[in-house]
């Protein structure tokens, strides 16, 4: 349940770091599918017996946001990882010129 409520939280911040990463029609897109994954968890809960229709239908938003999500963490990790390496390359090159 814990690791449940972690991948909610992850899936429910990826709209803001497409935002950052300037990817505005993803995260405006991503939005009402992460409404809607919290609207149905309290159905999901193991509270009582959920349908089988809302069960299909929540982890099937669930598996969505979460591909958004790292699909938001790559773009993120890939573009700290340009800048940070593309200075260490601009300085192999200042160096050769030299």
């Amino acid at each position: 349940m814990d690791l449940l409520i972690i991948n909610l939280v992850f899936s429910s911040v990826a709209p803001l770091l497409l935002w950052r990463l300037r990817q505005k029609a993803l995260a405006i897109l991503q939005v009402p599918f992460v409404v809607a994954m919290w609207i149905m968890l309290p159905e999901i809960l193991p509270l009582s017996a959920p349908r089988a229709d809302s069960t299909f239908l929540w982890w099937t938003l669930f598996y969505f946001n979460m591909a958004f999500g790292y699909l938001a963490m790559g773009m993120l990790l890939f573009r700290w990882a340009n800048r940070f390496w593309g200075k260490e390359e601009k300085r192999e090159e200042e160096r050769n010129v030299m």
